[in-house]
């Protein structure tokens, strides 16, 4: 079979692949979670306009990665010894249990991504208050921030901005001078 013998050549593809499923739970899918954390409660979650039902493509995806993760085996058996070279599909239900963990660290690391970004938000929005030396109780600050966090999402949504956004809010380590006086003495 013609087909064996060129598995030396994409012998590592599945391995490109399964980085590429990761970024689509980490990039795509992950509303359907964060409407999931939205249900539990969590006040930073923050479910996009562009949501939509995705849970066929990512078992068609999964399922697919497992049947090209088995072409490494199905190379192995071929080369290096006399069973038949479809045996080698016996890995593929141990790489479709990978995918789904692999879509809940996507994702989880999607949401401390948007958590991050909420709190900055809360420094901000904390800091005004008291440098305004207007004091205000946890919940207005909460409730503040939540308002002024959500329209700041939907706005860079709006402009095709949002993930830039999101990782810069989520990235810096800037904070504001008084917390930083706070601290250190």
């Amino acid at each position: 079979m013609q087909i064996l013998e060129s598995l030396d050549y994409w012998f590592w593809i599945p391995v490109l692949f399964w980085v590429g499923l990761y970024f689509w739970f980490y990039r795509v899918t992950y509303p359907r979670y964060m409407k999931k954390l939205v249900r539990k409660g969590i006040k930073w979650a923050f479910v996009p306009a562009w949501r939509s039902y995705w849970a066929p493509l990512d078992f068609l995806f999964t399922l697919l990665m497992a049947l090209a993760s088995a072409l490494p085996a199905i190379w192995v058996l071929y080369n290096w010894f006399d069973y038949p070279w479809y045996y080698g599909f016996a890995v593929s239900p141990l790489f479709f249990a990978l995918g789904p963990v692999f879509c809940r660290t996507a994702k989880k690391k999607t949401a401390a991504l948007y958590q991050s970004a909420y709190f900055l938000e809360y420094r901000r929005v904390r800091y005004e208050t008291e440098s305004k030396g207007n004091f205000r109780n946890e919940v207005d600050v909460h409730n503040h921030t939540i308002w002024s966090f959500t329209k700041k999402l939907k706005n860079a949504e709006a402009h095709g901005r949002l993930w830039k956004y999101v990782n810069a809010m989520a990235k810096t380590k800037k904070i504001p001078r008084d917390i930083y006086a706070e601290t250190m003495y």
